[in-house]
């Protein structure tokens, strides 16, 4: 059984790389008593690519990319080809926004036309008092 550590300078990455595999279920590790993992060799060996390069010769570890995962790229490029279609889609709404806010500014310092006056019309004659009905019908 290997330290994270250990198992670090083998497969030629860091730390942090195998204890996100190991959170991600991509690499099984046991959780020891004080909180450290122990990593079995064959289970780094079936995840990362072991070699003898992965160690110089001086111990230091040589940093290479984590493996990749082509079904992760496959999803990591459709979701940039959505991102750039939304970021289309963003500009054109923020185009036809200033489109419309430009219209409405034109249309808001236009004056209306006056109404037209009816000045010119006769006043209405007063209407003539209602008489009660019984005065109506009596004559």
């Amino acid at each position: 059984m290997l330290t994270l550590g250990q198992a670090a300078k083998i497969a030629g990455c860091g730390k942090t790389t195998l204890t996100r595999a190991i959170k991600a279920g991509r690499l099984s590790a046991t959780r020891n008593d004080d909180g450290s993992y122990a990593i079995d060799a064959s289970e780094l060996s079936r995840v990362f690519s072991v070699t003898p390069e992965g160690v110089s010769a001086t111990g230091d570890t040589v940093h290479r990319a984590t493996p990749r995962d082509p079904e992760l790229e496959t999803r990591l490029a459709l979701a940039e080809a959505e991102l750039r279609a939304m970021k289309d889609m963003l500009t054109e709404v923020r185009q036809s926004r200033d489109d419309w806010k430009a219209q409405a500014e034109r249309l808001a310092l236009t004056s209306p036309a006056p109404p037209p006056t009816l000045a010119a019309a006769p006043p209405l004659p007063a209407p003539e008092p209602r008489r009660p009905w019984w005065r109506r019908l009596a004559g």
